[in-house]
């Protein structure tokens, strides 16, 4: 049986945010290139993010083009009053990575 895992993170909340977004569970560590949410590359958010809010889809990656800025994801979503947490806090991982259809979750958030 594989271990139970808990979230790494807690959920990023401005105290001022009008917005929620909910996500389920983070990547395994090896595959995420920062601590927060949507780490690697794979994944489209800040991609997405960038190309609405700045018409630039590389707006949040830092120079080497090999990770997103955490800083300016951060400073991002407080000004613009953004909160991002995750629905599950523990969950066991049924085929070793964070697709939905591949996490039991044990205890939800």
């Amino acid at each position: 049986m594989q271990p139970i895992e808990t979230h790494p993170l807690p959920p990023f909340a401005p105290p001022h945010a009008t917005l929620l977004m909910l996500g389920s569970f983070p990547p395994p560590r090896h595959r995420r290139k920062m601590d927060f949410y949507y780490p690697n590359l794979q994944n489209d958010m800040w991609r997405i993010f960038g190309l609405i809010f700045f018409e630039d889809k590389n707006y949040f990656l830092e120079a080497d083009g090999k990770s997103f800025n955490e800083e300016l994801l951060r400073d991002f979503l407080y000004n613009k009053g953004i909160a991002i947490s995750d629905t599950a806090h523990q969950v066991i991982r049924l085929a070793g990575n964070a697709a939905d259809k591949s996490l039991q979750i044990v205890e939800p958030l």
